[in-house]
């Protein structure tokens, strides 16, 4: 097929799963993000900062879209958890199970042999739906909540020297959210908030980026997002997201990250980021969700095995975003996860299709409330289904 009739289908394609992504509730198990994004990157831990490895890299350091060939990847990740809770009163035990595909994509094309532009879509976000009342309350509704992101990500980016790359994107976002059956305590009871039903809103803001291969074996990356501030959800600003003005905005972060090309078939890589949660209007009040910032180390290895398979393997861990003391709000958002474990393969077809799958697992975690919340208990684990092709053009 001729190169130019194949770009403008495979953005199409990207366009399509950026509205199946802004419609389902995507899941999240670092506060709202996936574990990594770029299926061979996600399958190593989430490494990928100094390690790009396909045109979604401009979602972990637009620089790395530099040292991408011109290619366009279609992704998907499969979102599997199941949380649990004992909220208040005896015998009142609530389930949540959930299974969520996540589109996620990219496509990249070489200007000039140092530039390159690029476009990126990545997916995040949280809830949960536990089919009952949060109290067994006459008239309450059933308790649930979704948070949805789509983030579509171009960028730009430059080689002033053939080791050395400086990178920069847009971050325009898209999220739709609700939230019903949610109470709240009162001298008289439990009172049920309103209902507003599924709002959407809007934003943007700004994704930064350096990698720099030091030696033929050695990359060293960095990257910066800013906030990304987000448009109102109508209704919501006069109650439940009261203190944020209705906003849920997007955190910021930042992070560094190595590779390390250990021999011709093996490469280590490693990456340290930390998510601004609380930044962010949402996230400041302590009677609300009251995330703090998180911490989140990421090791990942891939050893080709051959010219056509690559297999890898990694792990991750995070200090949890949750305070104790908040346990009882987030019940809605049960993203309690602190570890995972990855792993995968890529299969080449042929010098210009690429296969490639992952899982990730993240064993159970459980938080005891106390303070405001105590009597409540929230326990969560998590798997993570990944499949992924890549077309080199």
């Amino acid at each position: 097929m001729p190169a130019p009739s194949r770009p403008r289908s495979v953005a199409a394609a990207l366009a399509s799963a950026g509205l199946l992504c802004a419609v389902a509730p995507a899941a999240a198990v670092n506060g709202i993000q996936l574990g990594g994004y770029g299926i061979k990157n996600a399958a190593m831990g989430g490494a990928s900062i100094a390690l790009p490895l396909d045109a979604v890299a401009a979602a972990n350091n637009p620089a790395g879209m530099a040292f991408v060939p011109a290619v366009a990847n279609l992704n998907l990740q499969v979102f599997k958890g199941h949380s649990s809770s004992d909220f208040l009163l005896p015998g009142n035990h609530l389930e949540n199970r959930d299974t969520t595909p996540t589109p996620e994509g990219g496509i990249n094309w070489r200007l000039s042999p140092t530039m390159t532009v690029g476009l990126s879509l990545a997916g995040q976000g949280a809830g949960a739906d536990y089919r009952q009342p949060l109290l067994p309350v006459p008239g309450a509704a059933n308790a649930k909540s979704s948070l949805a992101v789509a983030e579509f990500i171009p960028s730009l980016a430059w080689m002033p020297t053939p080791n050395l790359a400086i990178g920069a994107a847009l971050n325009l976002a898209y999220e739709t959210f609700e939230a019903q059956g949610v109470q709240v305590a009162t001298p008289g009871g439990p009172v049920q908030l309103p209902a507003h039903g599924s709002q959407s809103a809007s934003g943007a803001g700004l994704r930064l980026g350096v990698l720099w291969r030091a030696l033929p074996t050695l990359a060293l990356g960095a990257n910066v997002k800013t906030k990304t501030k987000m448009g109102r959800l109508e209704g919501y600003q006069d109650d439940l997201l009261a203190s944020a003005d209705g906003r849920i905005d997007i955190p910021g972060q930042y992070g560094v990250g190595v590779a390390w090309n250990a021999s011709d078939k093996l490469t280590i890589a490693a990456d340290y980021l930390r998510v601004l949660y609380r930044d962010t209007k949402v996230m400041q009040d302590p009677s609300g969700f009251y995330w703090r910032d998180q911490p989140i180390l990421r090791l990942g290895a891939s050893l080709a095995v051959s010219d056509a398979w690559t297999l890898r393997a990694g792990l991750s861990a995070n200090r949890v975003q949750v305070e104790s003391t908040n346990v009882a709000p987030n019940l809605l958002a049960p993203s309690i996860l602190d570890r995972a474990f990855t792993m995968g393969a890529s299969w080449r077809m042929d010098p210009k299709s690429e296969f490639s799958a992952g899982y990730e697992y993240n064993p159970n975690n459980k938080m005891t409330g106390t303070g405001p919340s105590s009597g409540v208990s929230l326990a969560s684990k998590v798997q993570v289904f990944m499949l992924g092709y890549q077309h080199n053009f």
